[in-house]
Order: C-alpha cells, then sequence, then structure tokens
C-alpha cells in the first residue's frame, strides 16, 4: 500500500449504524492523515463488494451488522486474496470476537463509543505503519552505502548533513555518492534530507504544541524564514497556516 496514483491510503468504512458511518467518514480530515475515502458500506455483504471493487488499504468495520457480521466479512476477503489491514470497531468487548479478530490479523480493536479523534488516531496509526513498511521494503533494495545513508538521515534529521561527511566515510567521491543516491532513491540526496526534513516537520505541529521556530530548529532548520520558505514550497501552505488548520479540525 498504497496502491492509487495519488499516494494516498484507501479506506472503506462498514458500519451498519448511519450516524456513527457518517460520522467517522464525514468528521474526518483524511488528507491529514494521508488517506481517501473509496467506500462505505452498511452490513458484511456490502462490504465484501465494495472491498472487491476499491481493493483499499486499509478497512474500518463495526463487528455486529446485520446479513453478514464484520468478522465473516473479513475472512471472505481474505479468502479471495485480497490484501488489507483491517480495524475493527466495536460496541462488545467480548474476548471471543478480540481472539477471533487477532487470529484474521485484524491490526486494531476500537471500542464503542470511540470519539472522532479516537478514530483519526487509529487511522493515522495504520497509515505511519504502512508507510515504514513501505520504506522497510524499499530500504531492503539499496545498496550498504545508499541504506546507511538513509538510516542517518531519518535517524539525525535534525543535524547538519552533508554529502561530504558521507564522503569521508565511505572513501568515495562526493559526486559518485550522489548519482548512486539518486539512481537507487529516484532522489537526490538534498530533496530526500528536504522530504524527511518537513514530514518530521508536520507530525510535530500536528503532535505537539512547539512554536514554529521550534519545529524550525528541531528538524535542522535554524533559520526560521528559509524554514518557512521550504515548507511552503514541499506542502503548498505555510507552516503558519499548517498549524492553524490543525486547530481548527
Amino acid at each position: 500500500m498504497p496502491e492509487n496514483g495519488e499516494g494516498m491510503y484507501k479506506v472503506v468504512v462498514v458500519e451498519d449504524e448511519k450516524r456513527v458511518r457518517q460520522g467517522i467518514i464525514m468528521g474526518t480530515d483524511w488528507t491529514k492523515i494521508n488517506c481517501i475515502v473509496m467506500g462505505e458500506a452498511a452490513n458484511g455483504e456490502e462490504g465484501v463488494e465494495i472491498i472487491r471493487k476499491c481493493r483499499p488499504d486499509i478497512v474500518v468495520t463495526d463487528i455486529r451488522m446485520p446479513k453478514m457480521d464484520g468478522l465473516e466479512m473479513i475472512e471472505k476477503v481474505q479468502a479471495m486474496g485480497i490484501e488489507c489491514v483491517f480495524a475493527i470497531l466495536s460496541g462488545y468487548a467480548d474476548f471471543e470476537y478480540a481472539r477471533q479478530g487477532l487470529r484474521l490479523g485484524v491490526k486494531e480493536y476500537l471500542l464503542k463509543p470511540a470519539t472522532i479523534s479516537d478514530v483519526k488516531e487509529l487511522l493515522r496509526k495504520l497509515s505511519e505503519e504502512g508507510k515504514e513498511r513501505e520504506e522497510d521494503g524499499q530500504t531492503a533494495e539499496y545498496s550498504p552505502a545508499v541504506k546507511e545513508m538513509v538510516s542517518v538521515i531519518e535517524e539525525n534529521y535534525g543535524m547538519r548533513l552533508g554529502l561530504d561527511g558521507f564522503s569521508d566515510r565511505f572513501r568515495l567521491t562526493p559526486e559518485y555518492l550522489s548519482n548512486l543516491f539518486a539512481k537507487e532513491t529516484g532522489m537526490t540526496f538534498s530533496n530526500y534530507l528536504k522530504k524527511v526534513r518537513i514530514e518530521k516537520a508536520k507530525e510535530l505541529i500536528l503532535n505537539t504544541d512547539m512554536k514554529i521556530y521550534e519545529v524550525a530548529y528541531s528538524v535542522g532548520y535554524p533559520d526560521q524564514k528559509y524554514f518557512s520558505k521550504v515548507f511552503k514550497e514541499y506542502t503548498g501552505v505555510s507552516a503558519k497556516q499548517y498549524a492553524m488548520d490543525k486547530n481548527n479540525n
């Protein structure tokens, strides 16, 4: 995941209570968590058809539903060979359901009454896990030098990083490393570093009360003006506006 051209995770919501289903769909800013709703269903039978049609990355489903319950739906979808991550949203705190869900590979089990914030956090977590799995798979295909460069960037993005330091470490010219990195990752070293820094900055703005200048410094930009310029180029909005949008949701 994800398979769609926009690079966003496709979500299907299966819930027999229309109010709850619409609350989840309408009450979530999906783009903020890198997701898009591709379909909804009121029972397991409808869910199977929607999942077959949409091939989502993530399915949020209730358990107790008419015609076909959530667990049976999951079994049918898996029998069809469709791969997606399931999260159960249910009002029944029954260990047997949880045990069956685990057996079927359900990633999360969220009990009602869950708030919209609970659901958003659940989906954010699932999309982040999916992103990490993708990155791990991509990294496995890198050469040792590029793999280490990516690892250093991910762990030390707040520090001053450049090709010269890696050149000394690997005893290779900066030009060679630059070409190797771009060939294997599809991005220049500077653009990859920028991507990691801005993605980390977005996380800090969304999940902390840090000031913009504090976020900038934390991700390796001591100059707040330059950080703001890079942030807007990368995201299309200013860091200040991004923070304001967070507070309005």
